[in-house]
């Protein structure tokens, strides 16, 4: 390119301009327009009519054909009953006996069956229907019963434990007690005192497995103890005699 001559003036001026071109700022983003559409968002959901609950299948459990019903009409103990033992806590064994059986099955639930209480247990505290902590009014302690009544009540008594999750154990020394009972009763021992040893025995050994003791073995017959259940029933006839004595010598 030939060289054209231009003033100094000319020529700063020329500077200046290219000198403006470079140091511009680039271009700023487009903006835009207030008209034109917005993004599409998501729409939130209509509120739906309400469904009616969905009923549960009904599952139909099948059954024999050939089977009939029981010869004997079931007595199955009071809830409180298998809570206890279900917990290997001490309950009378009356509860296990055809009395107490019967009585669980006259119950009619009310109000109470649908409420809850708290109950303390060695894991903390939990919650148990009414129903399974209520007591029956007319339990019998284990001294008080039959010998008829005992050897009855054994067999719901061992069968619940077994229900209840009990180790075999436990289950297998606790019917080795009463067939050791029977052995001392067939060889003449004084059914009173076994009555009254029975319930030593069971009492102190659920208090033993819940740590209120040393735990021993129920089945293992104790000639001492046995004795000492024998003076205590012969303490106590004496003193019955003298106190109907004093009442017919009385004025």
């Amino acid at each position: 390119m030939d060289h054209f001559q231009c003033s100094e003036d000319a020529a700063n001026r020329l500077r200046a301009t290219v000198q403006g071109l470079l140091e511009e700022p680039p271009n700023p983003p487009p903006v835009q327009p207030l008209n034109s559409p917005l993004p599409d968002l998501p729409i939130p959901p209509k509120n739906e009519e309400p469904q009616p609950p969905t009923r549960k299948k009904v599952i139909f459990p099948d059954f024999d054909l050939n089977t009939t019903v029981a010869d004997r009409i079931p007595h199955a103990p009071s809830q409180y009953a298998v809570g206890k033992i279900e917990n290997m806590e001490y309950v009378e064994l009356w509860y296990f006996t055809t009395e107490g059986c019967r009585e669980a099955s006259k119950a009619t639930p009310t109000a109470a069956d649908d409420t809850f209480c708290i109950l303390n247990t060695d894991t903390g505290l939990t919650l148990q229907s009414f129903k399974v902590t209520r007591a029956s009014r007319n339990a019998i302690a284990d001294e008080h019963l039959s010998w008829e009544q005992i050897m009855t009540a054994r067999h719901n008594l061992i069968a619940t434990a077994d229900r209840g999750g009990w180790p075999k154990k436990h289950t297998l020394a606790l019917a080795q007690l009463y067939i050791d009972l029977e052995d001392h009763k067939a060889a003449g021992y004084n059914p009173r005192a076994l009555i009254l040893y029975h319930a030593i025995v069971r009492k102190q050994w659920h208090d033993a497995m819940r740590g209120r003791g040393t735990p021993f073995n129920p089945s293992r017959f104790n000639e001492n103890l046995f004795i000492g259940v024998v003076n205590q029933i012969r303490d106590r006839d004496q003193e019955e005699l003298q106190r109907m004595a004093s009442k017919m010598l009385s004025p």
